[in-house]
C-alpha cells in the first residue's frame, strides 16, 4: 500500500514515516501542493498536514475536486471544524500516537477495498467477520 504524507515539517514526517514503515506501508513525502498533486495519482491513502503552508484545508478539497476518491486524513492542530469542510474521511490530532495512526490507516484501507472491489485485502484477515464473498 502506497501512502502519501502532505508535510512540510520533517520531524513530523520521520515520526509518521517511523509508524508506518514499521507496518510495511511505502511512503511518499510531498512537501506543498504541486508534489501532492503530482504524487496523488499513485497513492492508496494520503494524510495531509491541516497547516502545510496554511493550505492544508484547501489541499483535500482540491484533491477531492479532482477526482481522489481514495481515503484522505487531515491531520488538525487546533480545530476539528477543518475536518468537516476538508472532505477528509478521518483526522489524526497532534501528537501523534503509533496505535491511533496504524489503526485510522488500517480502518480507512479496509473500508476503501471493501467498498471498491468487494472482497477483504489479505491483510486485513480478522478484522471482521464479515465475508462478501458468502
Amino acid at each position: 500500500m502506497n501512502i502519501l504524507i502532505v508535510e512540510d515539517n520533517l520531524s513530523r514526517w520521520e515520526r509518521l514515516a517511523q509508524f508506518l514503515t514499521s507496518a510495511y506501508y511505502s511512503l511518499r513525502l510531498a512537501q506543498n501542493s504541486t508534489e501532492a498533486f503530482a504524487y496523488s495519482s499513485e497513492a492508496d491513502l494520503i494524510i495531509v498536514d491541516a497547516e502545510i503552508a496554511s493550505e492544508g484545508v484547501s489541499l483535500c478539497k482540491e484533491l477531492r475536486c479532482r477526482g481522489y476518491t481514495r481515503p484522505l486524513i487531515l491531520m488538525a492542530l487546533d480545530s476539528l471544524d477543518d475536518v468537516l469542510i476538508s472532505g477528509a474521511d478521518e483526522w489524526l490530532e497532534v501528537p501523534l500516537h503509533k496505535q491511533e495512526v496504524l489503526l485510522k490507516v488500517k480502518l480507512l484501507l479496509t473500508r476503501y477495498y471493501m467498498w471498491t472491489s468487494n472482497t477483504m485485502p489479505a491483510w486485513s484477515q480478522g478484522f471482521c467477520e464479515y465475508d462478501p464473498n458468502k
